[in-house]
C-alpha cells in the first residue's frame, strides 16, 4: 500500500522561517559555508560557474534540521563519508542522485538520501532542488538504537535511501515535521518537549530505514512476539514510574533503561496487555501532570503554552484537544480557575 504522508511536504519558504539565512553566490564561498556546517567536501557547479546558495539551519542538544538549496545544478563529492554524523536528505521538488561505490539512489520527495559515514560518496542536485536535511549525531543515533534494540551500537549503519511513501515512512516524516515545530517554538520552557521530540524522531528513523541492528536482530520484516500474563509485571512497573516520570521529565527510553529492558520489548509487552504504547500512556501521564501544574499556577505569572511544554507537549494544539477530552474543559478554564 502507498502511503501518501509524503504528499504533505510543505513549501520551502515555510520552513525555519523564523532562521536568517546564510547565503552565498561564489562556489567559494559556498563550500567554505557548507564544509563548516557539516564537513569537508568537493563543490562543483555543473551548469553555470557560480551558485545561489541559500541555508537556513537549528539544532538543539546534537539533533537539527536544515534547509540547503544551492540555486544551480552542484555536484558534491566527499572522499570519506560523513564520519561523525547521519544525514537524511529529503528535495522538496526536483531531483537529486547519489552514487555510492556501484550504489545510485534516484532522490525526490518519496525518496530521501542516507549518506554513509565511512565510504565516499557523490551527489548531483539538479538546478532549484532546496532540500530538508535531518541532521543527528552519531553519537546520539546510537544511544538511541541501543536504548531501542538492547544492542551494542557502535557499528549501526544505516541503509543509503529512506522511502517516505510508506507507513514507516510517512511516520518519520511527520516527526520530523513535528521537530521542526517544536525547535521554531524553542521556549526556555520546552526543553523537555524538544527532547521528546528529538528521541521520537530518532526511534522514527531507526524504525524506517533499513538498518544493521534491526537486520541483525531480525527485526526489520518481523515484530518482535512476547509471552505475558495478566497483569504483566514488566507493564506493572511501567505504570508504577510513569507519574514520576512525568513529574521528573523522563522520557519513554529512558524509563525503559530504569526498568531494564530495552525498548522493543517494553512496547511488545504494553501493546499486549493494554492495547496501546509506552508513548501513549507516558503521554496521559504527562496530561494528569500538566493538570495539576494548571490547579495550582498563577494566571497572572504563567501561561498555558509553558506548562504545556514544561510537561512535555511538542503540539500546542493537539495538547488542547487531549486535555479537554480527558478533563471536559480547556486547559485556560484550568488555569483560571
Amino acid at each position: 500500500m502507498v502511503h501518501r504522508a509524503w504528499a504533505a511536504l510543505p513549501r520551502a519558504e515555510a520552513l525555519l522561517a523564523s532562521r536568517t539565512p546564510t547565503t552565498a553566490v561564489s562556489v567559494d564561498e559556498a563550500h567554505d559555508t557548507i564544509s563548516a556546517v557539516f564537513c569537508d567536501h568537493h563543490l562543483a557547479p555543473l551548469e553555470r560557474r557560480e551558485v545561489n546558495m541559500n541555508l537556513r539551519s537549528v539544532r538543539d542538544a546534537g539533533v537539527g534540521i536544515e534547509l540547503l538549496d544551492y540555486g544551480e545544478a552542484v555536484r558534491i563529492h566527499v572522499g570519506g563519508g560523513l564520519e561523525n554524523f547521519h544525514l537524511v536528505q529529503i528535495p522538496l521538488r526536483g531531483r537529486a542522485t547519489m552514487e555510492v561505490g556501484n550504489a545510485l539512489v534516484q532522490s525526490s520527495s518519496r525518496v530521501a538520501t542516507v549518506p554513509p559515514l565511512d565510504r565516499e560518496f557523490t551527489m548531483r542536485w539538479d538546478t532549484g532542488v532546496p532540500t530538508l536535511i535531518l541532521y543527528a549525531e552519531r553519537s546520539r543515533l546510537r544511544t538511541v538504537a541501543e536504548a531501542m534494540y538492547g544492542v551494542d551500537g557502535e557499528r549501526l549503519q544505516l541503509g543509503l535511501h529512506l522511502h517516505l511513501d510508506t507507513v514507516v515512512g510517512g511516520d518519520f516524516l511527520r516527526a520530523l515535521l513535528d521537530h521542526h515545530s517544536v525547535l521554531e517554538r524553542g521556549s526556555a520552557d520546552g526543553a523537555y518537549a524538544r527532547r521528546l521530540s528529538a528521541e521520537l524522531l530518532l526511534t522514527r528513523l531507526l524504525s524506517a530505514v533499513d538498518n544493521s541492528v534491526t537486520r541483525s536482530l531480525g527485526t526489520w520484516a518481523s515484530v518482535e512476539r512476547v509471552r505475558v500474563t495478566p497483569g504483566d509485571a514488566l507493564v506493572r512497573r511501567f505504570e508504577d514510574r510513569i507519574e514520576g516520570g512525568a513529574a521528573e521529565g523522563a522520557s519513554v527510553l529512558e524509563i525503559a533503561a530504569q526498568l531494564g529492558v530495552p525498548l522493543r520489548t517494553l512496547q511488545s509487552h504494553v501493546r499486549a496487555v493494554r492495547g496501546t504504547t509506552p508513548t501513549a500512556l507516558l503521554r496521559e501521564a504527562q496530561l494528569r501532570h500538566a493538570h495539576t501544574l494548571l490547579e495550582a499556577a498563577d494566571p497572572l505569572r504563567e501561561t498555558v503554552t509553558g506548562i504545556a511544554q514544561r510537561a512535555g507537549f511538542t503540539h500546542l494544539g493537539r495538547f488542547s484537544t487531549e486535555y479537554r477530552r480527558r478533563f471536559a474543559e480547556s486547559p485556560g478554564d484550568t488555569l483560571r480557575r
